[in-house]
């Protein structure tokens, strides 16, 4: 079994926010801010596209309903919704991260460095691929 896996059978300890029959969401223990939480699928899958679409719904509600609570918590004016998946998917399993965006946190993005093509032609070829 994976670490997470053992999350969300509550074989190892977290600290648990909240649960559904599909998702358990508990505080990420690298924190990008205070409050950052981690909500993972019941099931085994490293890609949002082996997820069902139960699942995809359960996890897009509950980032709702903890977001709402960092409004409450936080006072937070605005939040960050992450995930790697496929390949980049640290553990193996699926997982979201959703944290408060607070004023000069200093949280920031990272790119790679170089030219990246923004274009007709790359719009052309993902909508092709549609």
């Amino acid at each position: 079994m994976c670490l997470f896996c053992d999350f969300a059978n509550h074989e190892k300890q977290a600290l648990f926010i909240s649960e559904t029959e599909r998702t358990v969401s508990f505080l990420d223990i690298n924190p990008a801010n205070e409050g950052h939480v981690l909500i993972i699928p019941k099931l085994h899958v490293d890609s949002i596209l082996d997820l069902p679409n139960e699942y995809v719904i359960d996890i897009t509600e509950e980032s709702r309903k903890i977001i709402r609570a960092f409004e409450k918590v936080y006072n937070a004016k605005g939040y960050g919704v992450m995930q790697n998946g496929g390949a980049n998917c640290e553990f193996g399993h699926f997982h979201f991260h959703v944290f408060p965006r607070l004023e000069n946190d200093g949280f920031d993005w990272i790119y790679p460095k170089g030219e990246k093509e923004v274009s007709e032609k790359v719009a052309e070829k993902i909508k092709a691929a549609l």
